[in-house]
């Protein structure tokens, strides 16, 4: 691995200075002091910005940037700007997403249009100030468009009381080698899982005393893992109906059930979602082609998948949701395609394009450490949207990760009237979340600051477990002080 040292007369921007170099140049150790087989340079003349990179036998290359002496402190993202410019030339190409790096693009759009900025001031400021390309910028402002009718005003006095609901079920029948969750594997006789589900239904119950007496009213309810379908169907009715007797859901505007592995589902799990008035069901592939899903440890079984989309359709629920991982194993872009072609034979109502992302606690990143590859190219991601436009599907939903292939992005696409709502109030961070189980972070929204407070939980349901009393206590202290301001 190749090590790069920041020399930084201002150390508190390792963090950008880090954040950015990955995006163009991936797999790099950064480090501050010691041995490198590179440096990069930063230093303040006056009113200028000198950056200096040099790599032993390479290119090296030093640049000055001209700052406004009125600013003072000089602001990080204007630094981030001039190392983007920088970087830009030094390995003479562009990013897409230009200096940001953070995971929710589209809510800054949302926090201008706030603000009474107009469309082309907003695309300026991605334009000029982040340098973000125009493809990008018109993405942003498309799926902010289409959120802005499914994201309650503030103007409608109903919106501040209106609240979502997490549920969530840690556990799986298998690890699969990408994955980063803290989740648990069902031992054989299902022991772990019970204990957890009994558990979990005590919480269920004491977070919905909780809400008694409050004037909150329930939005959206979204079970997910883990792979919440390794649940019997027995286990499943008694939590969907401890849902129902602790909460009002007679309100629902959504209400999904992540069945993420083909093989944890059948007739009777489905039908009892379906009888507790589940519209919204996940069904995730992350790939169609069998020696990739076999690489990174997850069970297929021919037929499989395309038998049980069948009984999904049959039921009857309003919307399908399937995901769909680029970059899984040594996948070409052809490999992916057909698994996209395949995916779109089945016609779902909701596709979900994720990115790969090698991130702490996989298997994957144990094994190889975090080793981001190059995308597969803007033509690759300009196919693959202009394919699901070509069937009725619009991005609705999108968020990015570090360490992603490509440093592209994750999206969300869905036909007229399938979006998941539970998913762009999460990313829009408008509306408070009640988090029940492990691993489940409550969000307490603040619409007078506009800011999110977190409720935050042990991830393993082992600890959750051994500290439950205590955890369960802690947890609805803070949703009775959003209850009580609620009333």
């Amino acid at each position: 691995m190749r090590v790069l040292r920041f020399d930084l007369e201002r150390p508190e921007l390792e963090y950008y200075f880090h954040e950015l170099y990955q995006a163009f140049d991936p797999g790099v150790k950064n480090v501050l002091t010691g041995k490198a087989d590179g440096v990069l340079v930063e230093k303040t003349e006056g009113t200028q910005v000198v950056l200096t990179l040099t790599w032993e036998g390479g290119k090296a290359l030093t640049r000055t940037y001209q700052f406004n002496s009125s600013v003072e402190p000089l602001e990080n993202s204007l630094y981030k700007g001039f190392l983007y410019d920088f970087l830009s030339e030094y390995f003479e190409k562009r990013l897409q997403w230009g200096t940001l790096t953070g995971i929710k693009p589209v809510k800054m759009v949302q926090k201008y249009y706030k603000q009474g900025r107009t469309t082309t001031q907003i695309r300026n400021r991605f334009r000029d100030y982040y340098r973000v390309s125009n493809d990008r910028t018109d993405l942003l402002l498309q799926i902010s468009k289409t959120q802005a009718s499914l994201i309650p005003s503030e103007q409608v006095s109903e919106a501040n009381r209106l609240i979502s609901i997490y549920v969530g079920i840690p556990l799986c029948p298998s690890k699969c080698d990408y994955c980063s969750f803290v989740s648990t594997i069902v031992d054989k006789k299902g022991e772990n899982l019970q204990r957890y589900l009994d558990h979990l239904l005590i919480e269920i119950k004491k977070t919905g005393e909780v809400l008694k007496a409050s004037n909150l009213q329930i939005d959206t309810l979204y079970i997910g893992g883990g792979t919440p379908t390794v649940l019997s169907a027995d286990q499943l009715e008694q939590l969907m109906s401890v849902l129902e007797g602790s909460f009002n859901l007679s309100q629902l505007r959504e209400y999904t059930l992540e069945a993420g592995r083909a093989e944890t589902i059948n007739q009777e799990k489905l039908e009892v979602a379906k009888n507790h008035k589940v519209d919204r069901i996940c069904l995730n592939p992350q790939s169609m082609n069998p020696q990739t899903l076999l690489s990174v440890g997850r069970p297929w079984e021919a037929g499989l998948l395309e038998q049980q989309v069948a009984l999904i359709k049959s039921i009857g629920f309003k919307t399908l949701n399937m995901d769909l991982i680029a970059g899984l194993g040594n996948e070409t872009p052809a490999d992916f395609l057909r698994s996209l072609e395949a995916v779109l034979a089945l016609d779902p109502q909701n596709i979900t394009i994720h990115n790969l992302s090698i991130k702490k606690g996989s298997r994957l990143k144990d094994q190889n450490g975090i080793v981001v590859n190059e995308g597969y190219g803007e033509d690759f991601y300009q196919s693959v949207k202009k394919r699901l436009a070509a069937e009725g599907f619009d991005p609705y939903y999108l968020y990015r990760l570090k360490y992603t292939r490509g440093n592209s992005e994750n999206v969300g696409y869905a036909k007229r009237g399938h979006e998941g709502i539970y998913n762009i109030l999460m990313m829009a961070e408008c509306q408070s979340t009640l988090g029940i189980g492990a691993g489940a972070t409550g969000n307490l929204y603040d619409p007078v600051t506009d800011n999110i407070s977190k409720v935050f939980t042990v991830k393993d349901v082992k600890t959750y477990n051994e500290r439950f009393e205590e955890i369960v206590e802690k947890k609805c202290g803070a949703y009775r002080i959003l209850s009580m301001n609620k009333k």
